[in-house]
């Protein structure tokens, strides 16, 4: 069969990006292909890959599932995708489905890959699937329950999905802290204590570090109770910090959990897989408030790189970028 012609988004090298025009196989049995509708931007972690900034040692870890080329050369890389299947089994053809593809407008994968999106879920909301899974995987990692106080550092997309995860659990007190006043407008629109100051909030039993700035961890020790529980979702890169972990980390008894969405929860690893992880995810943004957290304005797919290369430091939430 003809091969399919297709444009994808590349990173080059660092602090620079192109679309590559090329041609890929027409799916085999068990494969469909697929048309993007949108694909997402998660700004924190995409804007290590941009500007060069992986570790050596993280560049096997931080391989995202269909990844091609290598960090600090040409790479393809991204995890939040929404399609339509143009060719593939009767069971999904012509579904809208949710992928860990990256940028690119047409795509090959195994049918075993694919979310099916339900019909009562926006399209553009299940963007905020992969974020919704690393939250969802954080709390698993820590399991609260009713009575704890718990606290969220960093309104981002995560800190907010985690904030609003950790609110629908009853009796579960919820704070989240950002120095950024303007991220006010989104924890009062779902409900949440918001502070812009770590002095200004009670002490809690689970913390939640999102904001990405790995400085901020021993700040984190005045905020806990004896036993607490310090939950590490960002990813900081090659950033380096130093812990006073003689303190308060000590005498407390502090744990720290470092929460890595590629891999299920110890704690749900014998129920979960991946793909059944990433159904619930969907199905938990049956939520019209989540809307929020999309950004209105769309960024053209050949238009990546400006996106890139003109924003250096913004916290953006959801970013969904168009195919037309």
């Amino acid at each position: 069969m003809k091969k399919i012609n297709v444009k994808s988004f590349w990173v080059k090298k660092k602090n620079a990006g192109y679309i590559k025009e090329h041609s890929i196989n027409p799916p085999k049995k068990s494969e469909a292909l697929i048309k993007t509708i949108y694909s997402g931007i998660s700004f924190g972690t995409e804007k290590v890959v941009f500007t060069g900034s992986v570790p050596k040692n993280q560049i096997k870890m931080m391989r995202c599932p269909h990844q091609e080329g290598e960090f600090g050369s040409d790479v393809k890389y991204g995890y939040m995708n929404v399609g339509k299947v143009l060719e593939g089994s009767k069971k999904i053809k012509d579904k809208f489905v949710f992928t860990l593809f990256p940028h690119q407008n047409f795509f090959v994968l195994k049918e075993d890959e694919l979310a099916i999106i339900p019909s009562f879920i926006p399209k553009k909301r299940c963007l905020l699937t992969a974020n919704m899974e690393t939250s969802l995987n954080a709390i698993w990692d820590t399991l609260p329950s009713p009575g704890d106080k718990t606290i969220v550092i960093g309104a981002g997309i995560v800190g907010i999905l985690t904030a609003y995860l950790l609110k629908s659990i009853k009796g579960v007190d919820v704070t989240i802290i950002d120095n950024d006043k303007n991220k006010s407008k989104y924890a009062k629109h779902f409900g949440i204590d918001f502070r812009d100051r770590i002095n200004k909030c009670p002490k809690a039993n689970f913390i939640y570090e999102c904001s990405g700035n790995p400085n901020v961890l021993n700040s984190l020790s005045i905020l806990s109770e004896e036993e607490a529980t310090i939950c590490i979702l960002s990813w900081y890169g090659n950033q380096i910090t130093k812990g006073k972990f003689g303190e308060d980390f000590l005498s407390k008894r502090l744990k720290i959990v470092f929460s890595q969405v590629s891999k299920i929860s110890q704690n749900r690893i014998k129920q979960w897989n991946n793909k059944s992880r990433r159904e619930l995810a969907i199905k938990l943004l049956n939520d019209q408030k989540l809307d929020k957290l999309i950004e209105k304005k769309e960024i053209e797919f050949v238009k990546l790189a400006k996106f890139f290369k003109d924003n250096k430091s913004k916290n953006y939430m959801c970013n969904v970028v168009s195919y037309k």
